[in-house]
């Protein structure tokens, strides 16, 4: 301790003074230095202890100030403003040469190389002006990044600075309320100023502010305050606010044009920050290529992504080092996009297997024509696990249309396992419809509902009547698309009810029967709506995702699906009809079955349903020279015509026409229990001896031959290029010359009738009138 103690004050001082390197900067060095290095001064050695503080490195730029100043302001003329800036807080060496008077030539040089930025206002000198246009500081504490400029006020305010610092006032505010807070407040003002805060604002830097409000600076405001009330003559106080009027406008164009270089050059900086990105995102890619993954990187959009991963996206060029640093992220990324790639890739294949799947299946299918069952469609046979394993091989597996042939022997089980499920799904149905009316808490259902000999008789009976909730009703989805339903929007201009007579138009109710109803189109379709159909009219077919061939439908408002009887259920008001002409026709509703009524082929005719014909004279016209009202109800001497209606088309007539209205006694009753008024008074069955059960069975399969829709393509069955539904057969034939070439297509190879053909010409056109 004593040691410390007796070093001299002197001493310390040159220990100081020596932590610092010297350099010996003679031209006249000793020639021992053969080297060519600078000699360094010796160092004293101390007794004392080391010293705390480290050794300064010396700056490379130690002996750039002793440069001669033309070459200094020669270098410095080539700077940017804000390097220049930033060089004077270097050192004070550079910040007394930048800043002497004599350097103001090289700050407009500097300035010189900014392309487009404003000159400097008079009022301000050219560091004073780089520090506002370039230095992100806030003028009012240190906070850095700002970035927006109050080219009004000249200075930069942070968030924090800008509740003291700003003032906000409305239009009509009064002097006293900008001032209020301010010390001294408005002081002699109000009395030198007219017009109020209009007159104000031409006098003091402001902006406009949130609602409409007028913002001004804090210091300017008492810096005017001040600068006014210090002139006392009258002449004085009018030219000071004469230039300050002046000095306003100049100040307003030149804040506008400021910030449109500020807005020019935030937009320049962002393209080449962007432009930056996309460099270093090109040489990620170009990286990864190299490394074997060109593939991957040209799958779908990975060019595109990959710059949106935080290692690729920045504003950074990518050298080998940045690139060693990011290389693992890079491999982890493109090796989760080879195995998007890879999974899509056998997607894509697995679809192509499906179309042959579908090949196999309307190859099975025409070879048992004509259609006397219900066959699966492509939704469900490609659902099934044997079809399953076979498209779903591995990519190295070749899988061909042969492939399939080992299903040969196995499709009989397949397709009679998928009938019984279809068979299941319209037992649940009936069922479910059937015990619907017992009377609630009572769960002990009749012992016929176990029994399934007895539930398949009751559904096979002509008296139990299904309809499609979505082709049968004039709502949502109803016969043909309009306006409305292409939407998934209700008709609300169609509110009537079924069996209330509101009006006299058609309803478009089909009853259906047991087995027909299984394979009823509606079943393995739905119906495209909303963005389905939105993009089905605008997406051109380039443009247009690989479909599932399964699934999918060309030029269709509908798509196939599995087989699903959700729209399904049993008409009661129907069934009663069914029930009395089945009555009518001689047979046993409890037993009477849908075979048993198509082999009687009874023929019925309605008497309230007559056609009208046209006078073969029309009357003259009246006295006022118009003509009489509706004409055409005048009846010739030519005899009426009659509906004559097999016993399908009977029971669609008598619902459509005469089941109108509701029992009174049924009114409070719930919607589902609510009778009808049946009459069928207007139905008469016709002897096989009466010209009109001949002329109207002739009649109806010509009109069916005309107008049924139940044909069916043998060639598009199974195929993206299938009608949505059967069609007419002169429309099948145009179909078959058009798209197959075919003049004479033959029955059952080339096309078809639909098996649920009976239901489906169950129609109101195809309803002879006979006379």
């Amino acid at each position: 301790m004593d040691e410390l103690n007796s070093i001299s004050t002197t001493d310390t001082r040159q220990l100081r003074e020596r932590k610092k390197p010297r350099y010996d900067f003679d031209d006249s060095s000793s020639e021992d230095d053969s080297s060519g290095h600078l000699r360094r001064a010796s160092r004293r050695k101390s007794s004392g202890p080391p010293s705390v503080r480290r050794n300064k490195r010396s700056g490379k730029l130690a002996s750039f100030v002793s440069m001669p100043l033309d070459v200094l302001h020669e270098i410095f003329g080539h700077l940017h403003p804000y390097d220049l800036l930033r060089l004077t807080r270097t050192t004070k060496e550079f910040r007394r040469i930048l800043l002497h008077k004599s350097s103001i030539s090289t700050w407009k040089t500097s300035f010189e190389h900014v392309s487009n930025l404003p000159p400097c206002p008079p009022e301000m000198c050219e560091p004073a002006w780089a520090n506002l246009a370039f230095s992100p500081h806030c003028h009012y504490c240190p906070a850095n990044g700002i970035r927006h400029v109050e080219w009004k006020f000249r200075v930069r305010i942070c968030s924090k600075c800008c509740s003291p610092q700003l003032i906000e006032a409305e239009y009509n505010d009064t002097l006293a309320n900008v001032y209020y807070g301010i010390p001294g407040g408005l002081g002699t003002l109000g009395n030198d100023i007219d017009g109020g805060l209009a007159t104000f604002c031409k006098l003091v830097p402001n902006r406009e502010g949130k609602r409409y409000k007028r913002v001004f600076l804090r210091d300017q405001l008492v810096e005017f305050r001040d600068k006014l009330q210090s002139l006392n003559d009258p002449e004085d106080k009018a030219a000071y606010l004469e230039s300050r009027l002046e000095w306003i406008q100049e100040l307003n164009m030149h804040a506008a044009n400021c910030e449109a270089w500020a807005h020019n050059q935030a937009d320049d900086r962002v393209g080449e920050l962007n432009k930056l990105r996309k460099d270093r995102r090109d040489a990620i890619v170009k990286k990864l290529e190299e490394l074997g993954y060109k593939k991957d990187v040209q799958f779908r959009h990975t060019t595109q992504d990959i710059g949106r991963e935080a290692f690729a996206n920045k504003p950074q060029r990518l050298t080998e080092r940045i690139w060693k640093n990011v290389k693992p992220m890079a491999i982890e990324y493109i090796e989760n996009v080879r195995k998007l790639r890879l999974q899509a890739e056998h997607n894509d294949l697995v679809l192509a297997r499906k179309r042959l799947a579908c090949e196999y299946l309307k190859n099975y299918k025409n070879s048992r024509l004509p259609c006397t069952d219900i066959f699966p469609e492509p939704p469900d046979f490609c659902d099934f696990d044997p079809v399953r394993r076979i498209y779903n091989q591995p990519s190295e597996v070749v899988v061909d249309l042969s492939s399939f042939n080992v299903l040969n022997d196995t499709m009989p089980d397949l397709i009679k396992k998928w009938r019984k499920d279809v068979h299941s799904g319209i037992r649940n149905v009936f069922l479910k419809n059937m015990t619907a009316s017992f009377a609630p808490g009572n769960f002990d259902l009749p012992e016929w509902t176990n029994d399934e000999v007895e539930v398949r008789r009751r559904m096979s009976l002509a008296t139990t009547v299904f309809t499609c909730e979505q082709c049968s009703t004039r709502g949502l989805n109803g016969g043909p698309l309009d306006e409305w339903d292409m939407f998934g929007l209700p008709n609300l201009y169609d509110s009537e009810d079924e069996y209330f007579e509101f009006d006299d138009k058609p309803r478009s109710v089909m009853p259906m029967f047991y087995p027909q109803i299984m394979a009823h189109p509606c079943l393995t379709r739905f119906v495209l709506v909303n963005s389905y159909f939105l993009q089905e009219l605008y997406e051109s077919t380039a443009s247009k995702p690989k479909r599932d061939p399964s699934i999918y439908l060309d030029n269709c408002l509908k798509q196939r699906r599995k087989w699903n009887g959700n729209h399904i259920t049993l008409d009661k008001h129907a069934s009663k009809v069914a029930e009395k002409i089945v009555t009518m026709a001689g047979l046993d509703p409890v037993l009477a079955t849908t075979e048993d009524m198509d082999t009687l082929d009874a023929r019925f005719k309605c008497h309230e349903c007559t056609g009208l014909v046209t006078a073969v004279n029309p009357p003259p016209p009246s006295e006022d020279g118009m003509e009489e009202d509706d004409p055409d109800i005048v009846l010739a001497d030519n005899p009426e015509r009659y509906a004559v209606l097999s016993w399908r088309a009977a029971v669609k007539h008598q619902v459509d026409r005469h089941v109108q209205g509701i029992n009174p006694g049924s009114m409070l009753l719930p919607a589902a229990e609510r009778q009808p008024v049946i009459s069928m008074d207007n139905l008469h069955l016709l002897d096989r001896n009466d010209p009109c059960w001949a002329a109207g069975k002739e009649k109806e399969a010509l009109m069916q031959e005309e107008a049924a829709t139940v044909w069916c393509c043998a060639l598009c069955r199974d195929t993206p290029q299938e009608h949505e539904a059967p069609i007419e057969l002169g429309r099948m034939k145009h179909h078959l010359k058009l798209k197959h070439k075919l003049d004479n297509p033959v029955l059952d190879r080339d096309y078809y009738k639909h098996f649920a053909a009976k239901d489906l010409m169950n129609v109101n056109e195809c309803v002879p009138w006979v006379a």
